[in-house]
């Protein structure tokens, strides 16, 4: 909800209220101007005060804050954690191929030392 235009159309309504009650009662212009103005001004003093109340008991309806993902040390520790044991499967797993890689490497060697034997 948008607060801003709230002193602005109290004091309007107010001034429209004086305008009609003055040509009702045949007012001079000069009384009529007076009251025009102390009116408007008292009542966009009191739209400023309404807006301010409105805006601070109001504050989290008329401006929600952006929910943010609260990350805490145990989380954090759990993702580094996630991550470490990640890097360590993968070093066993690569240590794994290379060991089967070099056995298989060593067996072609002894065949073909055999054959030339």
């Amino acid at each position: 909800m948008n607060t801003k235009p709230i002193p602005a159309l109290l004091a309007l309504i107010a001034g429209f209220v004086t305008c009609v009650m003055s040509f009702v009662q045949h007012v001079d212009i000069v009384v009529f101007a007076k009251r025009f103005v102390i009116v408007c001004v008292i009542f966009f003093i009191i739209g400023m005060v309404a807006r301010i109340l409105i805006e601070v008991n109001f504050k989290d309806i008329l401006h929600p804050e952006p929910e943010e993902e609260t990350v805490s040390e145990d989380s954090i520790e759990n993702i580094e954690s996630e991550e470490a044991s990640e890097d360590e499967e993968e070093t066993e797993d690569f240590r794994e191929e290379s060991i089967e890689d070099d056995s298989d490497d060593a067996l072609e060697d002894d065949s073909a030392e055999s054959e030339d034997e």
